[in-house]
Parts: C-alpha cells; structure tokens; sequence
C-alpha cells in the first residue's frame, strides 16, 4: 500500500524529522512517501491513503474577519486534503495538534474555522492533547476524536555509547531558553560552580537556531555546543544527559522517553503546557492502532 504523509519535515527541526522515521518503523510493509508545505506539482496517481501529520501543523494564522482568511500554510494542507477527497481514498489525522502562537491562542483560534470543513470529512482524527481534541471536537461536532501522547514517543534508537560516558546539563534553546536570559544565566552559574558540564544541543532548524547556539557560545564557552543534530544524536545527547532544561517540544519528550529529569519555563509554546504527562508514553501506538482501521483491504 502507498501512503501519504502531509507534516513539516526536511526543514531541520529535529521533532518534524523524526516522525518520518516513527512512521517507516510502525508500517514497515507499506510504501511511505513523505511530503510537506513545499507543494509537489502532482500526487501519484496510485496513492492508497493520505495522512495529515504528525506535528502541529494544524493553524490558520490569517486574519480574522478577513475578507482573505485562509492562510499560505492552510492553503497548502488544503492541497492535500482536497486530493483526497477528491480521489475517494481513505485520509485523516495522524499525532497532530493545534499550532498557537504564544499568548495569542484566542487570535488564532479564531481563525480555525477553514479547517472544520476538513476535520468533518475526514475518516480518523488522532490528537497529541485532550485540549487539541475538546477544540476539534467543538470545530467538528464529532464525538470519535481520538487522543493519544505525540507518537515521537515511539522513536528509541539504540545508544552507540554507555549512557555513564557522559552526564551534563543539556539545554535545548528556544523561546525563554536562551544564553541572555536571566533564569537560565542563574542555573549555568549554578552548574558551573558545581564543576557540572553543559552541552547546548539545536533541535530548531538552522534558521532558528543559528543565532541561539552562536550567542551561547559566546557567553559560555566552556560549554559544547551541538548545532544540525538530526534525531539519533539528539536523542543519545538528552539520553546521556543528567538534566535538561528544554524550550522544545521534543526536547521534553526525548528526555521522558529517556526517563531524564527535565525543566520547562513556565511560558511556553501551547503544545508544551498541554501535554498531558499523566499519560504513560506507551499510549503512543493508539495513532498506529487508529490509522490501520482504515486501510484499504
């Protein structure tokens, strides 16, 4: 069977990067092809399914009220859905979440009104939070929205080294996480006088993290940087890790898979705050147990 993927990866952020290899793992009999907002000029004529995810990809960040609301991005995602629609084949929601910029979560909520059209007719709805699925539920009218933890959980690579080699304090820049910030300046004095090592690791892509990484630098150079690590390496920099103080999604699920104590600020994108970290990681194959209702026999 071909199936479609619609997420964010090939940019460079290292938690969009790593559903393409939770999807290869978990459907390892099927013909994966992985697309993004950068639009092919055709679908292939023989896809079976389509799959929107994973990741956050679903937002409108238009204007509400707008005579134009639908935004370049919702366009795009609209591409894909429409072909799916429109070829009768099996499509839906795989580990998304709802995208909302930081303290604008009213502005763009409001402006999700394009999607519900699509999250009607989709055959399946899996969602990373209960307050993603309350908000597509509210969009929908569906009662079958299904919740489930991000299915990057379900990426754990095997550790090329001991994880005893090394135990630093790893901070994954973003947001709040960063090298001039009060708070984190008041840990790394800390650590530093405690003789702990600290490893400033990029999940970001380049053009995120580009200046983080080179200010931390600057500021802390006893400390390792780690700049363009793709997903095995940063999962073996947080698994070896003794804390990690993340501003990144996935930087707090790679070191709960890797049972790492983790630290997040307290204003934090949405996602962050609506994990629901009551739920054991494991939970993260319901998307899987999900999409195979409804592949074509």
């Amino acid at each position: 069977m071909k199936i479609a993927f619609v997420g964010a990866s090939g940019y460079g952020n290292v938690g969009d990067d790593t559903y393409p290899l939770v999807f290869a793992q978990e459907l390892p009999a099927h013909e994966l092809v992985i697309y993004n907002s950068d639009l092919p000029a055709a679908l292939p004529e023989d896809l079976d399914m389509l799959v929107m995810g994973g990741g956050g990809i679903v937002y409108n960040h238009g204007k509400a009220g707008a005579e134009e609301i639908e935004s370049p991005h919702f366009r795009c995602m609209k591409f894909y859905m429409d072909a799916a629609i429109q070829r009768g084949i099996p499509w839906g929601f795989l580990s998304c979440g709802f995208q909302f910029q930081n303290n604008c979560e009213a502005d763009d909520a409001a402006t999700l009104q394009p999607w519900a059209y699509y999250l009607k007719q989709a055959h399946f709805i899996t969602l990373r939070s209960p307050r993603c699925v309350l908000i597509a539920q509210e969009l929908s009218g569906r009662e079958d929205v299904v919740f489930a933890p991000d299915a990057a959980y379900l990426y754990q690579p095997e550790i090329a080294t001991p994880l005893e080699d090394v135990r630093s304090i790893t901070l994954v820049p973003a947001g709040l996480v960063n090298a001039r910030n009060m708070l984190m300046n008041h840990y790394l004095r800390q650590f530093a006088a405690s003789g702990v090592a600290v490893t400033w690791l990029g999940m970001g892509a380049a053009v995120d993290d580009h200046a983080l990484l080179s200010e931390a630098a600057e500021r802390f150079p006893q400390a390792q940087i780690v700049a363009g690590a793709g997903p095995q390496v940063a999962f073996e920099t947080i698994a070896r890790s003794r804390l990690v103080i993340t501003g990144r999604y996935h930087g707090m699920i790679f070191a709960r898979v890797s049972r790492v104590p983790f630290i997040t600020p307290v204003d934090v994108p949405y996602k962050i705050r609506m994990e629901n970290l009551d739920e054991t990681t494991g939970a993260a194959t319901t998307h899987f147990e999900v999409l195979r209702r409804f592949m074509p026999r």
